[in-house]
């Protein structure tokens, strides 16, 4: 492994001095489990890590039915799964959380650093010359792309996004607090995760610059009920091939304000707002969680080798909308 400089951040402002000197050459170590493991792969080769899991009070849950539930950055999975107030009005974030990685990394993982992982691909992993590691061209276009690869288009990088909890956060119309050296902001999950991104000279999976850090997740309340299904190969212990969240208000039967995301299937989370038109103010059948489950899919261009993933999602979409109607 590389030698670099590790410093504990005892504060955001120590934290985001350090990466402001560092520039492009820092990285922000959070739960651990994505940066470590490309740093060991020399993937990513810092020159210095910034540790701000010592950061004190960036770990917490509050739920305040006129604010919504917040969310500290260092906040672990595991702890996201099991909360009471998550689990009764925010089930879908809970039920990806709870279906991240195994137990162990759940207990390390943080929902930040979560939502800011970078993508798995094995072309990435081993070494071979794509977008990411500075080549001309993504392996997948052309290659292996079974498991890992985005059937809904892409650019530069056709690796789908892995979080499961930023699917249900995308669902939820969660936000992302951001502290910065300019002052801090808070910016909608969509804007957050637009897909593959430049980033002075990183292509990563998220809009963060490299000099600012998360430091707390928001998802404001609404009477909503939610659910996150996911298929992997290993279940909970592999990153999604495909997984749905759908959040929505429903009265008399009558489904509105209605969100319907899907993961695993592109370069970041996708929002079908064409599939909750087609439902919006409508009583859910098993013929309309159909047509909803075709209208979802109807943009899918499936890479060489994973087309099976558009049936796939479909079934997902209707078994995710047929339980909220049960």
């Amino acid at each position: 492994m590389i030698d670099f400089k590790h410093i504990d951040a005892v504060s955001t402002e120590h934290a985001l001095s350090v990466l402001a000197q560092y520039g492009e050459g820092a990285r922000v170590l959070a739960g651990g489990q994505d940066l470590l493991f490309r740093i060991k792969k020399y993937i990513v080769q810092p020159e210095c890590v910034v540790n701000i899991k010592t950061i004190p009070g960036l770990r917490f849950i509050r739920s305040q039915p006129d604010e919504g539930l917040r969310i500290g950055a260092l906040t672990t999975l595991s702890a996201v799964a099991r909360s009471l107030e998550i689990r009764e009005s925010y089930a879908a974030l809970a039920q990806a959380a709870a279906v991240v990685a195994s137990p162990q990394i759940r207990n390390m993982g943080t929902l930040g650093g979560n939502i800011c992982q970078d993508v798995w691909c094995w072309y990435l992993q081993d070494g071979f010359s794509c977008w990411k590691s500075g080549g001309k061209f993504c392996d997948l276009a052309g290659g292996d792309s079974r498991y890992y690869g985005s059937i809904m288009g892409g650019h530069l990088c056709l690796s789908n996004h892995p979080s499961d909890t930023a699917v249900a956060l995308a669902a939820l119309d969660a936000r992302i607090h951001i502290a910065s050296p300019r002052g801090p902001y808070v910016t909608a999950i969509s804007d957050f995760l637009p897909g593959h991104n430049w980033s002075g000279t990183r292509l990563q999976s998220h809009a963060l610059p490299a000099d600012e850090v998360v430091t707390e997740i928001e998802v404001p309340f609404r009477p909503t009920r939610s659910t996150y299904v996911k298929f992997a190969l290993r279940n909970s212990w592999d990153f999604a091939i495909s997984s749905v969240a759908v959040s929505a208000i429903i009265e008399d039967d009558v489904w509105s304000d209605l969100r319907i995301v899907l993961g695993g299937v592109a370069t970041s989370p996708y929002r079908s707002r064409e599939a909750e038109d087609l439902i919006r103010n409508k009583n859910i059948s098993e013929e309309l969680a159909h047509a909803a489950a075709e209208t979802a899919l109807q943009q899918a261009k499936p890479l060489k080798m994973n087309s099976y993933k558009v049936d796939l999602s479909k079934t997902l979409v209707r078994r995710a909308l047929l339980s909220l109607a049960n």
